[in-house]
């Protein structure tokens, strides 16, 4: 049934008189186009496949976590001896049953269209009409990072919850997934519905009936695709960081939770580690009280490291580092995880970390130092050290060492506390104010004193102008009287006479 005709009378392009007669009227007017080839026939409907195979899947994935995670979490918790709270499981779930429920109707209506695919057969207007439910993954997204520290923090505080969750993902049926694996499927959802529709569009002639059709849905799930990966980035780290955190071993050396809210995984990698001998100053570099390293310690130099070296593995986040030595006795078998288990042998913030280049020597090349700083006393635990610490490692080649240098660096120099970051701006926003203002008075006593002067210019050129009438008047008066004005004088002495 490879024609219009034969889709379901009740979705539009095939479905209600209204939008079958706008439908058939714009598919009139397009139909002067190009018509389509066997190789966008072909295309379109391995696209189509793509779309019901992967919806199915994603349905399976979503009806997996409700059945093996939702639902004995939620019967728990009305129980006197739940795992976690209720509100933790609403937290950490948000609207995934909801999400669930809607794609069942919607993969039904996807199968209704591909199992009766043809040439002329739509799919657009499945997604137009379903646009407006999946604006609402915008809640889910919302509280995805959330969702992680929740799980993070029911981990560590419930063995229970934590072996049920160890318990859920080597269920057979979990497909040796994980719930961070699991919560995360809807995110990567809607991008890779923007991508098949892309592709099924590229492939779709303007004179095909789905052409219009596919255009819109393209274009609105676009815009909502658009936030929703800027937030799959973000979940993706997040997962990667909690990822990070199920791959460590129980350690003295962890310096509190792996997973917190502004934490963001940079990199990771094997870098060989050269321990200097137990009497050398690199091994103890400064004493408790001392902030400033001594600068008197040595360079590293073949006299002063083992010749024996091993491998320590790097974590770098955006505000610590753990370097690590690979756990050889657990064996992992789940696919979600990392495929090695690490038992860490520093973790530290980055602000107590300094970075040094170290020139090539005969026996190690492209090296660096990396010291490590003891904790402030308030943030320290009873198992960091109260003295500095160096690690000589030496990467692969040039190019790795200096990268790894770089971001040390550059990161180091962005992990200043918050406390202190904000206390900087607002030092700079008062500075900025008292220039300002010192600025404005300097500008109004400027004024004024060009305003004085303004007015004594005006006023001396009154008076100049005013002295230079009265000398005319003068003149003219003078002049007008002639000899006259002597006259008149004898004439009064004779009269007084």
């Amino acid at each position: 049934m490879g024609n219009q005709q034969s889709a379901p009378p009740d979705e539009p392009g095939t479905g209600a008189p209204g939008e079958r007669r706008s439908t058939r009227r714009s598919t009139k007017a397009l139909s002067t186009g190009p018509p389509i080839t066997e190789e966008q026939v072909r295309k379109r409907q391995h696209i189509s496949k793509e779309i019901l195979d992967t919806e199915r899947k994603y349905v399976h994935h979503l009806d997996t976590l409700c059945r093996v995670y939702i639902a004995p979490l939620k019967e728990s918790a009305s129980s006197n001896k739940g795992m976690i709270r209720a509100e933790d499981i609403k937290l950490i779930f948000s609207i995934v049953e909801v999400i669930a429920n809607f794609h069942k109707t919607f993969l039904d209506e996807v199968e209704a269209r591909v199992q009766n695919w043809g040439p002329v057969q739509c799919i657009g207007d499945v997604f137009l009409k379903n646009l407006d439910f999946f604006k609402f993954y915008s809640t889910y997204v919302n509280g995805y990072n959330e969702a992680m520290m929740c799980i993070s923090r029911c981990t560590d505080r419930n063995k229970q919850f934590a072996e049920f969750l160890e318990a859920a993902a080597h269920n057979p049926t979990t497909d040796l997934l994980d719930l961070a694996s699991f919560l995360i499927m809807p995110i990567q959802r809607l991008p890779r519905y923007v991508m098949l529709l892309a592709d099924l569009l590229k492939n779709t002639p303007a004179s095909h009936p789905d052409h219009a059709n596919l255009t819109q849905a393209l274009q609105r799930l676009k815009s909502v695709a658009d936030f929703v990966n800027e937030a799959k980035r973000k979940a993706e780290n997040a997962q990667k960081v909690m990822e990070v955190q199920n791959s460590l071993c129980s350690s003295k050396h962890m310096n509190g939770p792996l997973v917190v809210p502004h934490r963001k995984f940079i990199a990771e990698g094997d870098l060989a580690y050269h321990p200097p001998p137990k009497t050398s100053p690199l091994a103890l570099k400064k004493s408790p009280s001392s902030s400033i390293f001594d600068p008197s310690s040595p360079p590293p130099s073949p006299s002063n490291l083992r010749n024996k070296q091993e491998v320590l593995h790097f974590h770098l986040f955006n505000d610590c580092i753990l370097l690590s030595r690979e756990d050889k006795s657990l064996v992992n078998f789940r696919k979600s995880d990392l495929a090695k288990k690490w038992r860490v042998k520093v973790m530290a913030k980055l602000t107590q970390v300094e970075t040094k280049y170290l020139p090539d020597t005969p026996t190690i090349k492209y090296a660096f130092e990396v010291i490590v700083a003891p904790a402030s006393s308030s943030s320290s635990s009873s198992s960091s050290p109260s003295v500095s610490r160096s690690f000589v490692f030496s990467a692969t080649d040039q190019a790795t060492k200096e990268d790894w240098i770089k971001q040390l660096y550059l990161l180091r120099s962005q992990a200043m506390p918050r406390k202190e970051v904000v206390d900087a701006e607002a030092e700079e926003i008062a500075a900025q104010n008292i220039d300002k203002q010192r600025k404005e008075e300097a500008k109004r006593q400027k004024e004024e004193v060009k305003k004085k002067q303004e007015e004594d210019k005006r006023r001396a050129k009154e008076e100049k102008a005013k002295a230079s009438q009265q000398e005319e008047a003068q003149r003219k008066k003078k002049k007008k009287k002639g000899e006259k004005e002597p006259l008149i004088k004898k004439g009064e002495k004779k009269k007084k006479g």
